[in-house]
């Protein structure tokens, strides 16, 4: 019996599937020709094809066809079991997308309407600067014989920090050198230009920074021991200036209000940061101590006149450096900040 069983578990082991064995090629013995069996072949592998279509396109959520939706009315979200028809999916998607165009509609309004309101609010005017209005009127003489006050110190402190006193120091002496350049000289070696020092050629914010930049009475002690120590460094546009028109053979002359005593130091300040070359430097004698700064500079350039010099120009950080007679035929006032001559 045992053997009997074993058997019987071998041959179905083994056994052919129904739709192989009706697939395969048979000869019956009541068959009336050769051809049947190729029909039932045919027949059977139609058959076959007919279950194949139907399976694909059956409702039943197979792992192939439900997943990717091949003829499937439905479509599996994921491998919990859930399933949407297609229809379902359709309305999903075109919700989705109406709910993106709304949002997006409603983000460019809001931006719009955002930018509109803020262009209607007035704009923000700073509060103005009492000592920014100082310091202009000081540069056009308006107020004369000043100090600076001592609230407006800060104010110069930073614009000389910030560096655009030096900016429009340069402006003013480009100005100057685009007017002086395209003019043909004599070749005589009389045409002149004239200068002043302190704070024209030699910078004195070393020393002002020590003293309040010019907010606090000038203390002559102090100021003479800084000229003795010949150290004023070049203002750098006005030094680059002089060596250009030097090289152009225009001749310099300098007028300051330093004291005769004072020759030495001056000239060996000059020498040292790079002016040479010029043709007169004129300082106040002891009797013009006291003279006003207007009436020296104009006396001491009309003696340059009378010697044959062709005065063309003036620059100076001071008003009183450039008024008066034989000032030339344009002169450029510079910036200064810190005091009043």
């Amino acid at each position: 019996m045992a053997a009997r069983g074993d058997e019987e578990d071998l041959l179905a082991d083994y056994a052919v599937p129904p739709s192989r064995a009706s697939s395969s090629y048979r000869l019956e013995p009541d068959n009336n020709g050769p051809l049947s069996g190729s029909r039932s072949s045919s027949s059977t592998s139609l058959n076959s094809r007919r279950e194949s279509t139907n399976s694909l396109f059956s409702r039943r959520p197979s792992d192939f066809g439900s997943r990717y939706g091949f003829g499937n009315a439905y479509v599996q979200l994921d491998d919990a079991g859930i399933y949407l028809s297609s229809l379902s999916v359709t309305i999903l998607l075109s919700a989705l997308a109406t709910l993106g165009i709304i949002l997006f509609t409603l983000v460019i309004t809001f931006a719009v309407l955002l930018g509109q309101c803020q262009k209607s609010q007035p704009e923000v005017v700073k509060s103005p600067d009492s000592c920014a209005s100082f310091r202009l009127n000081g540069e056009l003489n308006n107020l004369q014989g000043w100090i600076v006050p001592p609230e407006c110190e800060h104010f110069v402190t930073q614009y000389v920090d910030s560096g655009q006193y030096l900016v429009d120091f340069a402006v003013g002496v480009d100005a100057g050198k685009q007017y002086l350049k395209p003019i043909v000289l004599e070749g005589d070696g009389l045409d002149l230009i004239v200068l002043d020092i302190d704070d024209t050629c030699l910078s004195h914010i070393p020393y002002y920074r020590d003293h309040h930049f010019g907010a606090e009475l000038f203390n002559e002690t102090s100021w003479d021991t800084w000229v003795y120590e010949a150290r004023a460094p070049p203002l750098e546009p006005m030094l680059n200036f002089y060596k250009e028109l030097r090289a152009l053979n225009w001749n310099f002359a300098f007028i300051t209000g330093r004291s005769e005593n004072q020759r030495n130091f001056t000239m060996q300040n000059l020498l040292a940061v790079g002016y040479e070359g010029w043709t007169a430097l004129i300082l106040r004698s002891a009797e013009e101590e006291t003279t006003p700064a207007v009436e020296y500079k104009t006396k001491e350039r009309l003696k340059l006149e009378e010697q044959g010099y062709r005065i063309w120009s003036g620059f100076g950080d001071q008003w009183s450096d450039i008024r008066g007679a034989a000032s030339g035929s344009r002169t450029f006032k510079l910036p200064n900040p810190m005091y009043y001559i």
